[in-house]
């Protein structure tokens, strides 16, 4: 290169130097003009004569007591205000639009407090004063409220911080949220449902209705018409220079976990600390010749979560492949991409389980169980060649803000399964619509119009669906419940009619009717839910947890298997015998142990069976064993033949209805006899509706044995007693009967037949 060249590379490179310095500083100056710009409130309490005094905004106004007190540095001042004192804060910004509050602003709080044992109120919205503060420093020195929840990290006493509170709304998920931050760095996302939001008319400072506002000293009150973001957080520091919670622990391995597959497509995640590369390589042999970048999403405690999703991919085929961030390199695992919609041949099989949380090496036990069976099984050690999902009803961890527990609670216990078999799962009490587990769980390419907690997607000629139990947490979404059944019944209307589908599995958190514990029942599911679905013939179970137990039974019309499957390692129940607990009539079974269960479409076919395993529970030993299992066949759906109603005529009270034999291409499961006043009135004068199965599991033995009791043993069917002064003497009825096999068909009703009571 000539001289002159060299020296007009030079001087071009100095000017493109001084433009991006210039538009660096250009950004840093807008940025902050923004933030200044949102900045409705300040209070400085610099000002001993007039500790009210706004900076910016309007004065304060003090009802009770204050005290000038020096402030953070060497000519700054503070104030403190103890029990009964507050302020009233007139900040005269607007509802938030389509709200009644606002709830886009932010504020910032310089504090010390001088013990760690004490409730502090920080801020009160209820403007009366008649409830608790909105916000609190509680006695372990932890910012939050019974609302929000608590951010793990405390402060010390004696020691100047900067607390930030955002409250915003966060348009992935559709909901309003609260985030904590300590000194710049953000130490919890809080909890939002049933949080109260801003008054237009102000808002109270350092108030609370029942003396939990103990004397502390504030130095600095901000108030901003935004929600502040990490960056603006950060910008605005603190007193300490490093972030005040603690560092996750570095990860020692990298153990993946496979969700979402497709027929083409694959998501491949896992926890890496030591670097921000999400590398797969992979293939259809060991040597792993293409290979994927992903991404990375890094926790507030640097908890590193790499994502890869491979596209591209062939249908069932087995793909090879290694996760690595850096020098961490996993295991060489095998992945089996999902059959081609609608293929007509093989099988899909599918574990199910709930309830997984709290207790990891109980949760690893039912994994290892499932590997083991599904090997038992079908022979062949690899688990993908045999088994192509697994379903989760919810409640992976004890509490979902709690970062710590995933890995502990959820990735670990599943990694005996979760590098070779996708997971998926749907969110249940425990997560608390926490962002953390959004973050883990990748279903945005199925999500509903309200998001990823609720998903619809197809496997083969199944689709799976994801339905949002947990009503009561989406009080603030207007319209929650109806958009969802609208979005939910559209679906089921157009795989009633795609012929690429001959299966509709649905799984969700909590259940309709459960006999161990009613009151865990949702009267969504109960009321919207079960209804809704019963109406499609094509949906085939509806599964949930969070009833810590196994049940399982059918709607009485309807091919609607209910299963709940919540026994995944959270504390099995004993039965109590009490008000807790009800015999539900559509409820065959009902069994207290660690369980699983295991479905398997044949395909072709158009039949599944279905297979529970049982592991126990604190009383019963029980070594991976079958406990229960039902089927349902779709090419032969011949029902039972129609019944004969044998007993007419004048009848002795009390009185035996007989009906004939039952004659069906499959055992009996059910028979219905029905007494009306008004022939041919089933409805309004039904007087006798009684449905019942060839067995009903409620209850046990107790000590020491805890045998199941089947309240039906021995049970004939084909007739029904009666009891006494349930028919007037000298009356006519009328009535029928009909019989349903275990594939879940009805016969046609027998013809009615007319009895009168004789007196004696």
């Amino acid at each position: 290169m000539s001289l002159f060249r060299e020296f007009i590379a030079m001087e071009k490179e100095k000017y493109f130097m001084k433009k991006n310095i210039l538009f660096i500083v250009f950004l840093l100056l807008i940025t902050s003009i923004n933030l200044q710009a949102q900045l409705v409130g300040h209070w400085s309490f610099d000002d001993s004569t007039n500790l009210q005094k706004a900076e910016v905004g309007k004065d304060l106004v003090l009802h009770g007591k204050q005290k000038a007190v020096s402030g953070t540095k060497k000519g700054d001042g503070a104030v403190r205000i103890g029990v009964g004192s507050y302020y009233k804060l007139d900040h005269g910004l607007s509802a938030t639009k389509g709200k009644e509050k606002v709830n886009e602003f932010s504020l910032i709080f310089d504090v010390k407090i001088p013990k760690a044992s004490k409730w502090y109120a920080l801020f009160q919205t209820d403007l009366t004063n008649k409830e608790n503060a909105t916000c609190f420093i509680n006695p372990k020195g932890n910012i939050g409220s019974s609302k929000t929840n608590y951010a793990p990290t405390a402060l010390k006493a004696n020691e100047w911080y900067r607390i930030g509170i955002s409250a915003h709304k966060r348009e992935r998920y559709n909901r309003d949220g609260f985030d904590y931050y300590l000194d710049g760095f953000r130490v919890y996302k809080g909890l939002s449902w049933h949080v109260r939001y801003l008054d237009e008319k102000g808002l109270l400072l350092f108030a609370d209705n029942s003396g939990d506002d103990n004397e502390f000293d504030v130095a600095d009150v901000k108030l901003y018409a935004n929600a502040l973001t990490d960056e603006d957080m950060k910008k605005l520091g603190g007193y300490h220079d490093k972030p005040v919670y603690k560092i996750a622990a570095p990860d020692s391995a990298i153990y993946p976990y496979l969700q979402s597959t497709t027929d083409s497509s694959i998501y491949i995640s896992w926890h890496a600390s030591n670097s921000h590369e999400s590398l797969v390589k992979y293939g259809k042999n060991n040597k792993l010749e293409m290979s994927q970048l992903g991404s990375v999403h890094v926790f507030v405690d640097s908890t590193t979560y790499h994502t890869v999703k491979l596209e591209n991919l062939q249908p069932n085929t087995v793909y090879y492949y290694q996760a690595i961030s850096d020098t961490m390199r996993s295991k060489i695992f095998r992945f089996k991409t999902a059959p081609k919609l609608g293929d007509k041949k093989g099988h899909i099989r599918f574990a199910i389980f709930g309830d997984t949380r709290t207790f990891p090496a109980r949760t690893m036990d039912v994994m290892t169980a499932i590997r083991e069976k599904v090997t038992e099984l079908y022979g062949n050690p690899n688990i993908e060649d045999n088994l192509n999902l697994v379903l989760c009803n919810g409640d992976i961890v004890h509490y979902g803000p709690t970062l710590s527990q995933y890995k502990r609670e959820w990735f670990m216990p599943m990694s005996v399964i979760s590098a070779n078999v996708p997971i998926m799962v749907t969110i249940g009490d425990h997560e608390h619509e926490a962002d953390e587990y959004y973050e883990y769980m990748k279903y945005e390419d199925f999500a509903g119009p309200l998001g990823e907690r609720h998903y619809a997607y197809k496997y083969g000629r199944v689709l799976f669906v994801a339905d949002h139990s947990i009503t009561n947490y989406m009080t603030h979404m207007k319209n929650y419940r109806e958009t969802k059944l609208k979005w939910l019944n559209s679906v089921m209307q157009k795989a009633e009619v795609d012929s690429t589908i001959d299966w509709v599995i649905v799984f969700t958190h909590r259940p309709g009717h459960s006999e161990f514990w009613i009151n865990g029942n949702e009267s969504y599911v109960q009321n919207d839910l079960i209804p809704l679905l019963s109406k499609y013939s094509k949906v085939d179970i509806l599964t949930y947890g969070h009833t810590h137990a196994y049940e399982r039974g059918q709607v009485i019309d309807g091919n609607l298997r209910l299963l709940e499957s919540g026994g995944g390692g959270a504390e099995i129940g004993k039965w109590q015998g009490d008000s807790t607990e009800y015999d539900y009539p559509e409820i065959q079974k009902a069994h207290n142990y660690w369980c699983y269960t295991i479905v398997d479409i044949d395909v072709a076919n158009k039949k599944y069976e279905s297979k529970s395993y049982g592991l126990g529970n604190d009383d019963i030993t029980m070594d991976n064993e079958l406990f229960d299992s039902f089927f349902r066949d779709k090419a032969n759906e011949t029902p039972p033949q129609k019944p004969l109603a044998k007993t007419e005529g004048d009848v002795k009270s009390p009185l035996e209805l007989d009906a004939s034999e039952y004659l069906g291409n499959y055992g009996i499961l059910s028979s219905q006899f029905q007494v009306t006043a008004v022939k041919g009135n089933y409805k309004d004068k039904l007087i006798v509706d009684s449905k019942r199965d060839f067995e009903n599991i409620y209850f046990d033995s107790g000590e020491p044995d805890f045998i199941p009791i089947d309240k039906n043993a021995g049970i004939d069917l084909t007739k029904l007693t009666l009891e006494k002064n349930k028919l007037e003497t000298g009356k006519a009825y009328w009535w029928r009967v009909r019989y349903r096999d275990k594939n879940l068909q009805w016969s046609e009703w027998s013809d009615e037949v007319s009895i009168t009571i004789k007196s004696k």
